[in-house]
């Protein structure tokens, strides 16, 4: 497996290549080199095509107004950026699904990320999940009470009563995550180790990507 560190700076550096320019032959050598990535990483073209198509169809439409103009630059221009988009949002793809969230946060610390910045996140990562959850249980618990349909009226009181009861748990979960965390010891710990062969490919191939966006 690739260190996270490398895979976080790769990402970060395919991105920068991609918002950086407009010409075609660079952004579609960082295109292609973000699919290659996403074949060998053995997560499948298709998988990481299915979760940015509607980013990318979003990104389409808000420019899609340009190309009224009825100009080559302007058509041009729209297509490259939807292209650009799509190549960002597969190089985020890659380093999302190829590496577990906690390893990325290690990575973030390793990289001298402000330490602030890296806990609140590792929180929130933490926290997001076990707060969804608690609100599915309010959801199902008031849904497996209720054994009338109701009025409108009835479902906003209630709605608004299972809003409560939420914020209240939530905080009460928030509290003991907390002292779990202190109890366990919170600090993030950076990652640590030397680069294995893997890592050297990886090296060598975003910096053969590198120089050949610079050639072009």
């Amino acid at each position: 497996m690739i260190d996270a560190r490398i895979k976080l700076l790769g990402t970060f550096l395919l991105i920068v290549l991609a918002v950086s320019t407009f010409d075609p032959m660079k952004v579609g050598v960082i295109f292609v080199s973000s699919l290659i990535l996403a074949a060998f990483s053995r997560i499948g073209i298709k998988k990481v095509l299915k979760r940015i198509w509607l980013f990318t169809l979003f990104s389409f439409i808000i420019v899609l107004p340009l190309t009224l103009s009825f100009r080559v630059e302007d058509l041009l221009y729209v297509l490259l950026f939807t292209l650009r988009v799509a190549t960002s949002l597969i190089a985020i793809q890659v380093l999302i699904l190829s590496t577990p969230f906690n390893d990325i946060v290690y990575a973030m610390r390793g990289l001298k990320f402000p330490k602030g910045f890296v806990s609140t996140l590792w929180l929130a990562y933490r926290y997001i999940i076990l707060m969804f959850t608690e609100l599915m249980r309010v959801m199902l618990a008031r849904e497996s009470r209720r054994m009338t349909k109701g009025s409108h009226m009835d479902l906003w009181r209630k709605g608004g009563e299972s809003l409560g009861l939420f914020f209240i748990r939530t905080f009460e979960r928030a509290e003991r995550v907390q002292l779990a965390m202190r109890a366990r010891g919170e600090k993030v710990v950076a990652i640590k180790g030397s680069f294995t062969r893997l890592d050297k490919i990886y090296i060598l191939f975003m910096a053969a990507v590198t120089l050949w966006w610079m050639a072009i």
